[in-house]
């Protein structure tokens, strides 16, 4: 059983967060702990200036309501982190000795990633852990 599994979500659609928290569950026993995370795009630099000074702030805090909104009071800890989505999770992963990490794969078109999406491609291509893959 893993003890430190890490649950990715997306900033724009965090809708199937609870069939991998139960997928967590279940690669889990009552001892492990399971975190979430979510990864904002960065802003690009010629949009910032045009952007309220609050925006990144407010956005993650957007991000964490809706998430903690579809998870329900758990006590998950939800990280809400910016830059490429694959990068972060991985770094993230590495830097808190995630054992597990479980994402989810969109249905993507033909021929390009033809069996998953290209976030949990690099996610799986890229993590040291084991990578549980949600369809």
């Amino acid at each position: 059983m893993y003890k430190n599994i890490l649950v990715t979500t997306a900033a724009d659609d965090n809708s199937n967060v609870l069939q991998k928290i139960e997928v967590a569950r279940k690669l889990g026993d009552e001892d492990s702990v399971i975190q979430i995370i979510s990864v904002m795009e960065r802003i690009p630099p010629y949009i910032a200036p045009s952007l309220p000074s609050n925006y990144r702030e407010t956005t993650a805090q957007r991000v964490r309501e809706s998430t903690q909104r579809n998870i329900g009071n758990h006590g998950y800890d939800i990280h809400i982190v910016e830059g490429n989505a694959a990068h972060q999770i991985v770094k993230f992963a590495k830097r808190y000795n995630i054992d597990c990490i479980v994402v989810s794969s969109n249905r993507p078109g033909f021929p390009d990633h033809f069996f998953m999406g290209s976030t949990a491609l690099n996610v799986v291509r890229q993590a040291e852990c084991t990578v549980t893959v949600v369809r």
